[in-house]
């Protein structure tokens, strides 16, 4: 009965080293991996006659699937975005759409100053 349980013992001792193993080697190729190139987009949207920040607007990156909305100071982050230059759609009811090109590159630090035009009646 002792052979067992020393084999037993050495199965579960193998199998412990093992995985230890591999959580260390993937550990380290974590390590090695280059740093991540994801950048933001940021800004504010202003309304054109009134210079009011707006809030609600729609703010879309036309070549991916990012969109979100300008928050209740009219500001907003767009997060994930690799360098690169970038046609920017914005949309807001009562207001024209606007479309901008954008460069987004590593040294960015400024914010985009959007101003939107409303539409007259």
């Amino acid at each position: 009965m002792r052979p067992m349980k020393t084999k037993a013992f050495f199965i579960l001792f193998a199998l412990i080293a093992l995985l230890n193993i591999n959580g260390v080697a993937s550990k380290k190729d974590n390590k090695s991996a280059t740093p991540s190139t994801k950048l933001s987009l940021s800004g504010v949207i202003l309304d054109k006659n009134s210079n009011e920040k707006l809030a609600g607007v729609m703010i879309q990156l036309t070549s991916t699937d990012q969109k979100i909305y300008s928050d209740s100071k009219g500001e907003f982050s767009l997060d994930g975005i690799e360098p690169g230059t970038y046609k920017v759609k914005i949309n807001c009811i009562s207001y024209k759409d606007k479309e901008v090109s954008v460069k987004v590159t590593r040294s960015q630090n400024e914010k985009l100053k959007i101003v939107l035009s409303p539409i007259e009646p």
